[in-house]
């Protein structure tokens, strides 16, 4: 836990991915995009060819944020007036959001007192984003009176609460522990009890006890996660931007891996406690501190944000931000929502087999 706590609590921004609109197309609005990628606060983005690019990269979460840089930037800067620079964050994701914006706004306060400018022959093209590898410009820099005005936009949560943010990934940390720390402690429970082995010499099939341990706590996490949503609504004023049935039908889809898991560990587990330690040490607490719920993604070392790929809980923070928060449908979410499905088919299948051949 040490391990993995160290790697991923990172709270500081770093590497969010930033898309960039340059409609000046000067040497003075490259420079000033390139300012942005002088630390590890952002990392470049494949250039935005249009505003409506803007609004499908950050629902897919293929950007973070977005810099905008008006026509006549550079004239503005040379006349001495103060050109305005809009900023567009993702609020969906509140902490990183506000850490964002306020890294924004110093960058284009500070531009106008210290310009630093690329050649206009440097290589730099529309199609490549901004690097900070290239030699300053000779050009006549802006004039000292000029001040860069920056314009924030928030979009999904524009005023950054932080309950928009938390209060439905509660819902997937709900529905994690009823489903897979509840199903491993009670069939480990039958087995030591010996109850398990009556059910193997009754008339029932190894399919029928496995539904019959399952369907309760499918049907539990089911109630749990229309009660979730009812006090999401209700006591916290959290609103479901999106389609609720396809939130429900894709709950349900975590929901099979969560049983899945639960159903593996009881297979492993000797028991009670064994169950409880390995639910909790070995699944739920990596998977809360690795699925971008706590701590953002981006911010962890290569080789960890590899390893969340193999976390459903990733996937499923996905989904539930993109319909609470930016009210995106499955033509947005539909890697998620396969990856999802993919990995529950492939755990429960698992569990199943594992499960049949220790009753055998």
């Amino acid at each position: 836990q040490l391990m993995i706590l160290g790697l991923a609590a990172n709270l500081e921004l770093r590497h969010l991915p930033l898309g960039v609109y340059d409609l000046d197309r000067s040497e003075h609005s490259r420079a000033f995009a390139e300012r942005f990628f002088h630390d590890e606060h952002f990392t470049p983005a494949h250039p935005i060819k249009k505003d409506a690019e803007i609004d499908r990269r950050l629902q897919r979460g293929a950007i973070g944020a977005a810099l905008v840089i008006p026509h006549g930037f550079a004239r503005d800067l040379m006349r001495g007036r103060s050109p305005r620079v809009l900023f567009v964050s993702d609020g969906s994701e509140s902490t990183t959001s506000m850490v964002a914006v306020h890294h924004a706004g110093r960058i284009a306060r500070s531009y106008g007192a210290a310009p630093t400018a690329t050649a206009a022959g440097d290589g730099a093209t529309a199609d490549r984003p901004p690097s900070v590898a290239r030699p300053p410009s000779l050009a006549r820099p802006p004039s000292p009176a000029a001040r860069l005005i920056p314009e924030i936009r928030i979009w999904y949560n524009p005023t950054l609460e932080s309950r928009y943010f938390m209060v439905p990934g509660i819902l997937a940390l709900v529905l994690l522990v009823i489903t897979m720390v509840l199903t491993s402690v009670a069939v480990v429970k039958e087995k030591e009890r010996g109850t398990l082995e009556q059910l193997i010499v009754s008339p029932l099939s190894t399919g029928q006890i496995v539904l019959g341990k399952l369907l309760p706590f499918a049907g539990v996490g089911f109630i749990d996660m229309l009660l979730v949503l009812a006090v999401t609504r209700v006591v916290f004023a959290v609103p479901v931007s999106g389609s609720v049935l396809l939130l429900l039908a894709l709950s349900s889809v975590f929901v099979l891996t969560t049983l899945g898991l639960g159903l593996l560990i009881s297979t492993v587990a000797a028991t009670q406690q064994q169950a409880m330690m390995t639910a909790v040490f070995f699944v739920m607490l990596p998977m809360i501190f690795l699925s971008g719920f706590v701590f953002p993604i981006e911010n962890m070392p290569q080789p960890v944000q590899l390893l969340t790929y193999l976390l459903p809980l990733r996937y499923y923070f996905t989904i539930i931000r993109g319909i609470f928060l930016r009210g995106v449908g499955l033509e947005i979410l539909w890697p998620s929502a396969a990856a999802l499905t993919a990995y529950g088919l492939a755990v429960l299948g698992a569990s199943v087999l594992r499960f049949r051949k220790h009753l055998e």
